[in-house]
This record gives C-alpha cells, sequence and structure tokens, in this order.
C-alpha cells in the first residue's frame, strides 16, 4: 500500500520579496525581480504599484506571510482580476443627506436625488528645493480628540486623507533625509503640503485650493 502525497498549492507571491508598508502592518508583495535593500525604509515597486516613481515608502518583513494580511490590490494583481468599482454611496433620511420630498411628491414612489458634485484630487509636488520626493499612498488620517476634523473650506466631517513625503538617502551623507506630509480633504479636496522641520514643527509649502464653494458641505 503507498501513502497518497498531498499535494500543497504554491502561494502566488512565491519566490517574491515580501516587505511591510511604512507605519502599517499591511504587507505589500514586490514585483519580480526587485532586490529589497538592507536600509530602515526605502522604497521599491510593488504589484499594486509597479511604477517606481509612485510605490510607497517600505520596510523589510522577514516574519510569516498570510494572505490576510497581504495588500488585496497586489494580490489582484497577482490573480490578473481588476480592481473593484467604487460603491456608490445611496443617500438615505436616515444620515441626513435624502431631504425630506414636498407636498406634490408625497404618497408617490421613488424620485431621483442628483449626485453631487466631485472633485479630482491635485498631484502633489514632485521635487522641493530642486530634489525629488517620494509620496506614500493617500490613507485616512488619524482623529485627534483636540482637533477639529471638519474641513476648514467646505465643512465636510472627514475624515481628511493623510499622505506622507521622503526626500534624500539615509545611506548618502550629502543627500540627508527630510520628512513631508500632505492633508487632503476628502471631498473638495483642499490640500495643504508640509515640511516636517522639527518633532512637532510643520513648515508650510504648497497649498492646493478647491474648487468647490465655501461651506457647501457645513
Amino acid at each position: 500500500m503507498t501513502a497518497l502525497a498531498v499535494e500543497t498549492p504554491t502561494p502566488l507571491w512565491s519566490g517574491r520579496a515580501v516587505v511591510r508598508a511604512a507605519g502599517r502592518m499591511e504587507l505589500h508583495v514586490a514585483v519580480d525581480g526587485v532586490q529589497v535593500p538592507a536600509a530602515v525604509m526605502f522604497t521599491v515597486p510593488v504589484e499594486c504599484h509597479p511604477d517606481a516613481a509612485s510605490a510607497p515608502g517600505v520596510r523589510p518583513w522577514a516574519g510569516p506571510v498570510d494572505e490576510r494580511r497581504l495588500c488585496a490590490s497586489c494580490l489582484r494583481a497577482l490573480r490578473g482580476e481588476p480592481e473593484p468599482k467604487p460603491a456608490r454611496h445611496v443617500p438615505t433620511a436616515a444620515d441626513g443627506s435624502s431631504p425630506e420630498p414636498g407636498p406634490q411628491r408625497r404618497g408617490r414612489g421613488l424620485w431621483a436625488i442628483p449626485d453631487l458634485p466631485t472633485y479630482p484630487a491635485p498631484s502633489l509636488p514632485a521635487e522641493h528645493g530642486g530634489r525629488p520626493i517620494r509620496w506614500s499612498e493617500w490613507v485616512e488620517a488619524p482623529k485627534l480628540s483636540d482637533h477639529p476634523s471638519a474641513c476648514g473650506w467646505c465643512g465636510d466631517a472627514g475624515p481628511c486623507m493623510r499622505a506622507g513625503g521622503r526626500q534624500g538617502n539615509p545611506l548618502a551623507k550629502d543627500n540627508p533625509l527630510r520628512w513631508f506630509v500632505a492633508y487632503r480633504c476628502s471631498y473638495c479636496q483642499d490640500t495643504r503640503v508640509y515640511e516636517q522641520a522639527g518633532a512637532a514643527d510643520l513648515k508650510p509649502i504648497a497649498h492646493f485650493k478647491p474648487k468647490a464653494p465655501k461651506g457647501v458641505r457645513a
């Protein structure tokens, strides 16, 4: 009698370098053939951002790899699947976004509500002081209890979006590291970019004014 061999399927990321997103525990799969440097933080093309110019900041990862911790966009790219379409918000009376129908509409069936206008997000500055900046992906900014989360221009309740930037090379003495941060309203796209001049000091370097009317979401 011979024992049956149980064949374990090879993971999609087998043979690829796996790295951790900077500041988060989400894992990314590096593109095929990428060599991961031995730096504390670096930028390499990953499956969800294969262009090196827009690759996010990452850190080395030598721990176990679980599919539940892998970036969903990286997995879709490895499988050849398209990105899902964003879910469309349906206004309801419960969330206050559906106005009360007038007397002429009471007692009737469903009625259409026009979609709110959308505004494109600006492109973050590619350089500052003649040197390039590498930006991370936009992520939801943490809420601060002592700081209002509503947008100062359109009044949107938030949360706003945040992206981190890096300039320089930690391995080069003549190219010191500089850090940047950008905040963006997720509705009107009011965007402000700062250079981190100290532990808690932010120096404004760019402001992209929104095209939305002032107070439209207040």
